[in-house]
């Protein structure tokens, strides 16, 4: 099989032949059809996440098909379409018994600590695999681990989204899109914001309520205009640079909630008063919990939203790909397509 695999770091990924895994005992085997590019992708090339060992085939946003089970498999069965999962949990530790099992303690990660979907086949474990319909597009699929289910989990878990509140999103691309999707499926209004005038014109595709132009408006006042001045409930930063928490605290109203979810700089500074007197919340979020990632899934096979893709290319442009989410071209979820089933 064909894979992508990063020999060095700050290096293109080299295209490779290697051996088709063989399933184990409650594994199975996945031909993988469509595989997302993600900015966590560049950090893996860059250096930046100390877990990856190389060399080394990332990706972590995969849909495919059921190729072999191995011994043991009951759930699923060969020509299933399927998504997975990212992370691989113990079961064990009080995170896991919690049902949190985004945060399991003996974490190990597909396409971070283990070769990832930027390859032909992948061996994953059964209970990773997530069932999907035959009728949702395999380059949609792709991102439902992802791009949908970290905005999932940061609006309907970390952020406890209602009906009639406000959410401000900072940045529309690969989550962003879906981010607007699913502030609109929990009923509350979705602002979005750009300095890209195709993107805010995707994002009232999406379903945004307002769009702010912040190459042209202030943000802040642009805010107030469009609250009456009461400010929104909930950001979320998909930015992650050091002065957007402080922004985003500048635009919550008191009690407010900040959901951090880019991490483009290592650190942030805020204003302690901010955030004191008037309670507001600085949230983290991390990926997707196994129920969250199901009801995810449900979501798309009732046409509830539409993963967002910008655009797909063949496997073996990845290093093209990867280039238009460096230079900040591609406008959305931007996935490889490996071939036909």
């Amino acid at each position: 099989m064909k894979a992508a695999v990063l020999r060095e770091y700050k290096s293109p990924l080299v295209i490779v032949d290697k051996p088709i895994p063989e399933p184990a005992w409650g594994e199975v085997l996945v031909k993988v059809m469509a595989s997302g590019l993600c900015v966590s992708d560049l950090h893996i090339q860059d250096g930046i996440i100390s877990t990856v060992r190389l060399p080394f085939t990332p990706g972590h946003e995969m849909a495919g098909v059921i190729a072999k089970t191995g011994e043991g498999v009951a759930n699923v069965k060969v020509g299933d379409h399927v998504t997975a999962s990212v992370d691989l949990i113990c079961h064990k530790c009080r995170y896991c018994r919690d049902g949190r099992t985004n945060l399991c303690t003996e974490l190990v990660r597909i396409g971070f600590e283990t070769d990832g979907s930027h390859e032909e086949y992948c061996v994953i474990p059964e209970e990773n695999a997530f069932k999907v319909a035959d009728h949702i597009p395999f380059e949609q699929v792709a991102g439902l681990p992802d791009a949908v289910g970290c905005m999932y989990h940061a609006l309907k878990t970390q952020a406890k989204v209602n009906a009639g509140q406000v959410v401000l999103i900072l940045g529309t691309g690969g989550l962003g899109m879906n981010a607007i999707q699913l502030v609109k499926v929990l009923g509350a209004k979705a602002y979005a914001t750009s300095r890209q005038k195709d993107k805010l014109e995707t994002s009232l595709q999406m379903g945004a309520d307002a769009v702010i132009n912040t190459k042209e408006q202030t943000l802040r006042s642009e805010v107030a205009r469009l609250t009456g001045g009461a400010m929104c409930d909930v950001v979320i930063d998909n930015i992650g640079i050091k002065t957007s928490v402080e922004e985003a605290l500048n635009l919550v109203c008191p009690g407010g909630k900040v959901i951090v979810t880019g991490y483009n700089d290592p650190t942030f500074e805020a204003n302690f008063q901010n955030i004191m007197k008037l309670e507001k919340e600085i949230i983290g979020t991390r990926a997707v919990t196994r129920t969250e990632l199901a009801e995810v899934v449900n979501l798309a096979e009732e046409k509830k939203i539409v993963p967002y893709v910008y655009k797909t290319i063949p496997f073996e442009d990845i290093n093209e790909g990867l280039g238009m989410l460096r230079n900040n071209s591609a406008k959305g979820r931007v996935v490889l397509m490996m071939g036909e089933v």
